[in-house]
């Protein structure tokens, strides 16, 4: 079962970054971002109206740091990166996340790991400078730049998983989803109407289809995935559930070609160096 849904949040991830690009044909990319935690956190929400009544204090500042830092931060910064690069090398980013779990969870969350995956977190961190500086010149870029807001987002998405996992083990996923997206829900609706998001809308003949893809973003890749994912958490252990990104990288980098951007060599010694780098981490 585990692998199953291993195999079906690859897939479903490594297809987020192109759609955003296709969303951010009408909207900008801070609309796309409070789009998709909006239609994330209504459907998430419907589905855990329940745990709304049930919920216990001793949760609440759990809830409060998995909604910020597993939603509301990522998925701001997310679509300003696939903005100035292409969808698969922010996808490569992301399969930092196990890199990042490992750290955070020994820095914060008094979890230990082996001289082995220390090797791993440096090799993982190798590949990702091969990929922020494509022609290795070391003055800062734009690639610099935007690729950090990706690593920013993945550490994000470390803690999230870690917090989830030591202090939220107990309830339930839907719960967990619902009640987190509410923390960010409500103020990017509010948010979204502030911007000129329905011009946008009513203007651009592609409004309505663009709006669709960031439904489909919201409801699919973000609150059913999110849902799913928070219970191979609860069945596996942090590193196993955030290792889903090892595929990641492969199914973006793979949409991207279809969409027509170019994947060159270095693009492939740096995902081969990062994907180096997670074996070590998860190596027994």
């Amino acid at each position: 079962m585990r692998w199953g849904i291993f195999i079906a949040l690859a897939l479903v991830w490594g297809s987020s970054f192109l759609l955003m690009k296709k969303g951010m044909r009408t909207f900008t990319y801070d609309q796309m971002g409070a789009l998709r935690i909006v239609f994330a956190w209504l459907l998430a929400a419907a589905l855990s109206i329940k745990d709304f009544l049930r919920l216990k204090k001793s949760d609440i500042l759990p809830l409060f740091w998995v909604g910020l830092l597993g939603n509301g931060i990522p998925y701001y910064l997310f679509p300003l990166a696939v903005k100035h690069l292409d969808s698969g090398l922010v996808g490569i980013f992301n399969s930092l996340v196990p890199l990042f779990t490992l750290v955070t969870g020994a820095a914060f969350f008094g979890k230990f790991f082996r001289r082995i995956q220390v090797i791993g977190v440096i090799v993982g961190f190798a590949g990702a400078f091969v990929l922020l500086f494509p022609k290795m010149n070391f003055e800062v870029s734009p690639n610099l730049i935007y690729g950090s807001l990706a690593i920013i987002s993945t550490v994000c998405y470390a803690l999230s998983i870690n917090t989830i996992s030591s202090h939220l083990s107990g309830m339930r996923s839907i719960a967990i989803t619902g009640l987190s997206l509410t923390v960010v829900g409500v103020p990017s609706l509010l948010y979204l109407f502030s911007t000129d998001f329905t011009m946008r809308l009513f203007s651009d003949p592609l409004g309505y289809t663009n709006l669709g893809i960031a439904a489909f973003l919201g409801m699919v890749n973000s609150a059913l995935a999110i849902i799913v994912f928070n219970e191979l958490i609860k069945l596996t252990n942090p590193l196993f559930s955030s290792s889903v990104t090892y595929f990641i990288p492969v199914v973006a980098l793979l949409w991207g070609a279809v969409d027509g951007e170019k994947i060159g060599l270095l693009h492939l010694l740096g995902i081969s160096t990062i994907l180096t780098g997670v074996y070590l981490v998860n190596k027994k």
